[in-house]
């Protein structure tokens, strides 16, 4: 009898961690969902007006105080770097969960 609630509480709690975790990962999967069409504005920025503004920056045209991170030699290509690799790890946990 003891062995029968050990096992039922453990897979309670089990299916409770579960359930947490996945309304988690669904509301952040849906954030990012949601941030595509940001994404695809920072590509454009990135691939276009970027280096202008890097060199009105070098020019002392940006303001010191401006929050200018964007700017930065890798910021963007880091968040892109970390998004595809975040796709990779969402492709192989979609076939580890299926």
């Amino acid at each position: 009898m003891n062995n029968i609630i050990d096992r039922i509480t453990k897979m309670e709690n089990i299916l409770d961690e579960l359930t947490l975790v996945v309304e988690k990962s669904d509301k952040a999967m849906n954030k990012l969902a949601g941030s595509l069409k940001d994404l695809q504005t920072l590509k454009t920025y990135y691939e276009s007006q970027y280096m202008k503004d890097v060199m009105a920056e070098k020019r002392n045209e940006v303001p010191q105080d401006l929050k200018r991170g964007v700017l930065s030699e890798d910021a963007v290509h880091m968040l892109l770097t970390d998004l595809v690799e975040l796709s990779d790890k969402m492709e192989n946990l979609s076939k580890k969960i299926r």
